[in-house]
């Protein structure tokens, strides 16, 4: 028997170690694997990027990607040193703030002095001895600042203004001789809405040691990423376009010279330019998941850098999911979180993965196969409010190949009882996101929700570009099914008004947005009255969407609903997004118009991002209507129908049942006389409960009992009506772990009262609102944004909302 020589069984044990680490990326994801933030190394050989929140390097040529770095966070915004030795980048619990880290090539950690917070994106200076970013060593990471390698000292760039505008959104790079520093300021002020001065923004220059800035030039539109070489800035924008493309701005003839580089559909973004400045490299996700492109200034070639295999820092294994609905046993459609033991979330290459509630996660439509580095894992599934999470933990060997299987178990079925589930706030595609969306993404989204009925919304963001109009059909969307209905509608967006999300549109409702300063819009007319007025038109549905964010003042907030209560008065609105991240504060503006006898039904709107990465998911927060043919009598139509009729509540989870002498939500009791009517209320969660609350015109007027496990809560008594008015229940419970970063919050729709002879008291709520209409007013002759003959539009309108609260409140003397 012959023994191997040593050098090869050293061969052999290294090919091993080789295959055992590397995993094939499926041909489909080779081309846009999903890597983040690239940047080219300054001889053009490599590309760092962010890969699933780990720093990792690909040859520009393409083939293998590398991972260097493992554990807990999101490692995001590498940045290469002069000479190609080191790597630094930004460890982020969040994604987008956490602490400065260096590496060397191979991906080995080099220890800073001290601990040092930061955001990105970094630029090295040429000396090596220096990284550029919003860096700090206590508080928040909101200045631009140099950190010393050497002692951690950080140093803010002084000059840069510390003002709103850039503490909010900054794009920055440096100059290849490390002489410069260029940001672009976007003209928006604290306490307006983004875009409302201008979606133009301001290029400036500071010597890198700080100074005195200089103004280069004003960009008509918003600059969202930026890299330098010699003659300028490379820098992606929406001019002209609704997604991003790039250009070449020099510094001389900046305008006159700009030129475009790309023209896709979608987005290409984070331009890297090397040392040499002959290679370009940057993200295009046109595919949905963002490709890598290098583009050869020389040559003028473009390609698409192919990912073919995955080396991971461990060995790897082989996890096969299957996930089922308990119900019936056939594959269900989830949102899935795989997190590796004291590392990384993992997700399949090529996925549009996402961040909710610190958990990273992806959808799958009932199976997958990854291959992840060995190690144990926690395994979290999800399919909404009505199913219970699914949690497993399973522990990998190298080479090891495991099934787990899944199957959801439901603890409620709205749909068996004719609820069905929607919202009324959806972005598809919106600014500064990685991913793409078509319907077949949102589609996988929506149904992973169990979501019923999915309005999402054509809408501007800061300027004239208008997302997703190619979507709309003026009909449910032709990849919608029997259980989740997809149907492109609109948000309209004023800088004034507030906005509005208007569905059941047969077509989008022109011009999709007004008060812009600097765009085809920049007039506060038509109101928002008349756009509301131009859906109904047609048929459609008008809502004021997230209301308000301040509950101490609803009307001082840029994006309140300052037409709302004008246009409530007009009787032109029909809904309203109570549920929703402003939930707190828009419950109480809310139980205002309700007390003014506005019969406004509470909807859902949670104005999701789909295409970014850290995001709430569709349904978030959710409406129930129930339409009267049962488990299968869901129709988008119908759907409307009981939104508007008020046949609904609201809620982050709990599953709520009320009535008022058995009357259902949105319905009217007549009596003759004051007397005592018969509350029924129901709340189930899956989750604790603190509190059920009957609320009669604006007031706690009793309290439920919960259950000794708290799961469930009921109110069944007589409650005494003195005047007209409306009877509606709440719940409450705290926040639960893994589920949405909100607690558990529902309310229910209310049952209106009218007692003869005896109308509610509208007095002080009607009192607030002619306040209210004196601030529009005020701040309509400041903003001065009317053309001829719209002043005396806007003022009749302000006027006879006027009227309509006089009334009121001479009514209640």
């Amino acid at each position: 028997m012959h023994r191997p020589l040593p050098w090869l069984l050293a061969v052999f044990l290294c090919a091993q170690n080789v295959v055992a680490a590397t995993a094939e990326v499926p041909l489909a994801a080779r081309y846009a694997v999903g890597a983040i933030q690239p940047r080219v190394s300054p001889d053009g050989q490599w590309i760092a990027v962010s890969y699933q929140g780990a720093i990792g390097k690909v040859p520009v040529t393409g083939g293998t990607l590398t991972l260097l770095t493992s554990g807990e966070g999101w490692d995001v915004e590498p940045a290469w040193s002069p000479d190609g030795k080191r790597i630094a980048y930004i460890q982020a619990p969040g994604f987008n703030a956490g602490q400065l880290q260096l590496i060397q090539a191979d991906g080995a950690p080099l220890k800073l002095p001290q601990a040092v917070r930061g955001q990105g994106p970094l630029w090295f200076h040429p000396d090596g001895a220096r990284v550029l970013g919003r860096l700090s060593t206590a508080g928040a990471p909101n200045r631009i600042a140099w950190c010393d390698l050497a002692t951690a000292r950080v140093a803010i760039v002084e000059g840069i203004p510390d003002n709103w505008s850039l503490r909010l959104r900054v794009s920055y790079a440096l100059s290849p001789d490390g002489k410069w520093i260029y940001y672009a300021e976007h003209l928006d002020r604290e306490g307006e809405q983004g875009g409302n001065n201008s979606p133009a923004a301001d290029v400036w220059r500071i010597p890198s040691s700080g100074g005195t800035p200089e103004k280069l030039f004003q960009f008509p539109a918003r600059l969202y990423t930026l890299a330098a070489d010699a003659q300028g800035l490379y820098a992606s924008t929406d001019l002209g376009t609704p997604h991003n493309d790039l250009w070449h701005v020099p510094l001389k003839n900046s305008l006159g010279g700009a030129r475009k580089l790309t023209f896709g559909q979608a987005d290409d973004d984070a331009p890297s330019v090397s040392g040499d400045e002959r290679h370009l490299v940057y993200t295009d996700n046109q595919a949905g998941a963002t490709a890598l492109i290098h583009h050869d200034l020389q040559s003028g070639e473009r390609r698409t850098v192919g990912i073919e295999r995955i080396d991971y820092p461990k060995s790897i294994a082989t996890l096969r999911l299957r996930i089922t609905d308990q119900t019936d046993g056939k594959p269900a459609v989830a949102r899935v979180a795989i997190k590796a033991q004291g590392g990384k979330f993992i997700a399949p290459p090529g996925a549009l993965f996402r961040i909710t509630v610190g958990l990273g996660h992806f959808y799958t439509r009932g199976e997958e196969t990854l291959s992840v580095p060995a190690g144990k894992y926690e395994v979290l599934v999800f399919r909404g409010p009505e199913y219970r999470m699914a949690r497993a933990e399973v522990e990998l060997a190298p080479g090891q190949s495991r099934e787990l299987s899944v199957a959801l178990e439901r603890w409620t079925n709205a749909n068996r009882d004719g609820w069905y589930s929607g919202e009324n706030h959806i972005h598809a595609n919106y600014g500064y996101g990685a991913w793409y969306n078509t319907p077949r993404t949102i589609l996988d989204q929506c149904e992973g929700e169990d979501l019923n009925v999915c309005n999402l919304v054509v809408a501007n963001s800061d300027g004239d570009a208008v997302f997703d109009r190619e979507f709309f059909r003026g009909r449910p969307d032709p990849l919608s099914t029997p259980r989740t209905i997809l149907y492109w509608n609109q948000e309209f967006r004023s800088t004034l008004w507030g906005h509005m999300t208007l569905f059941d549109l047969d077509q989008l409702v022109e011009p999709i947005f007004t008060g812009f300063k600097g765009t085809t819009n920049p007039w506060d007319v038509p109101t928002n009255a008349d756009i509301a007025q131009r859906a109904r038109d047609q048929r459609g549905t008008a809502s004021y969407t997230h209301p308000t964010g301040n509950a101490e003042d609803f009307y001082n907030q840029p994006y309140s609903a300052k037409g709302l209560p004008v246009d409530a008065a007009l009787g032109r609105i029909d809904t309203m997004d109570v549920m929703g991240w402003v939930y707190d504060s828009s419950v109480p503006f809310w139980y205002r118009l309700l007390n003014c006898g506005f019969r406004l039904p509470a909807a859902a709107g949670t104005d999701c991002f789909l295409n970014r990465i850290p995001v709430s998911p569709p349904g978030w927060g959710r409406v129930y209507v129930h339409l009267p043919d049962g488990p299968d009598g869901l129709t988008y139509d119908g759907w409307i129908a009981g939104l508007k009729a008020g046949r609904s509540f609201i809620t982050l989870g709990p599953m709520l049942e009320f009535t008022v002498n058995g009357k259902p939500m949105g319905d009217t009791i007549s009596l003759a006389s004051p007397g005592v009517v018969r509350v029924k209320g129901k709340a189930r969660s899956q989750f604790p409960l603190e509190k059920l609350e009957i609320i009669s015109n604006g007031k706690v007027i009793a309290t439920g009992k919960v259950s000794a496990d708290k799961l469930e809560a009921s109110f069944d008594e007589d409650v005494r009506v003195e005047t007209s008015g409306w009877i509606a229940m709440r719940v409450t419970g705290p926040v639960a772990r893994y589920w949405l970063g909100r607690g558990m919050n529902a309310h229910s729709n209310p049952v209106y009262l009218e007692l003869k002879g005896r109308p509610q008291d509208a007095r002080a709520d009607a009192e607030y609102f002619l306040g209210w209409i004196d601030r529009l007013e005020t701040d309509v002759k400041r903003r001065d944004r009317l053309p001829p003959g719209g002043a005396s539009h806007v003022q009749m309108q302000l006027n006879a909302a006027r009227d309509v609260y006089r009334r009121l409140k001479e009514a209640g003397r």
